[in-house]
């Protein structure tokens, strides 16, 4: 499973209702895309839930690397070249991921929070990672607005990052978490979802 995001800055100024319509007008394809598990189109919008400035992150979990050239390298995604120019893409393969299992419908995804961390040098991984699967695992079950976890290790500068999808507007979550809004949930494949872990 691969995590995989890449975040548009926007000017300060900048009306994010346009984003919102190119949301609406665009995010049908995605709802019955092949192989593509989850896509979560994500907005931050100045001077909501602490954010400083506007940006257009969506968020993709793809249960295999060979479905997201699908996207990548297609006219899916030089739609958001032509529109915001050479855009990087961050990607982590999965080190752990959990859905509630009270909880099946994952369009019901309002709100993501993401955290990250840098990973100590000489770092027990096999520990970290049974860390990480267990806190994963443990945080769906006992938090009832919480859909899931995916958690990702970019293994070039050693950062763990944590993406979770909650069923609460981000109005609701910690004031100090870094935090989006979700304008739209396609999940064609989302029942393909599995870390390793989960095998």
């Amino acid at each position: 499973m691969l995590i995989k995001q890449y975040v548009v800055a926007l000017p300060a100024d900048y009306d994010m209702s346009i984003i919102r319509k190119r949301i609406a007008d665009k995010s049908a394809a995605f709802d019955t895309l092949p192989g593509l598990g989850a896509k979560v189109f994500l907005i931050r919008e100045r001077g909501v839930c602490g954010a400083q400035a506007n940006q257009y992150a969506p968020v993709y979990l793809w249960p295999s690397i060979e479905p997201m050239w699908g996207f990548v390298a297609t006219h899916l995604f030089k739609g958001i070249l032509d529109s915001f120019g050479w855009t990087p893409i961050r990607s982590w393969p999965a080190f752990a991921f959990a859905r509630n299992p009270d909880d099946t419908d994952f369009h019901a995804v309002r709100s993501v929070s993401r955290e990250s961390m840098q990973i100590a040098p000489e770092s027990d991984l096999s520990a970290l990672r049974s860390d990480e699967v267990a806190k994963a695992q443990d945080a769906v079950s006992n938090h009832p607005d919480l859909i899931a976890r995916a958690v990702g290790v970019n293994m070039e500068d050693w950062t763990l990052v944590r993406f979770d999808y909650w069923r609460c507007e981000q109005r609701d979550l910690p004031a100090d978490a870094w935090s989006y809004e979700v304008v739209h949930v396609s999940a064609p494949n989302v029942d393909t979802l599995v870390s390793d872990n989960a095998r």
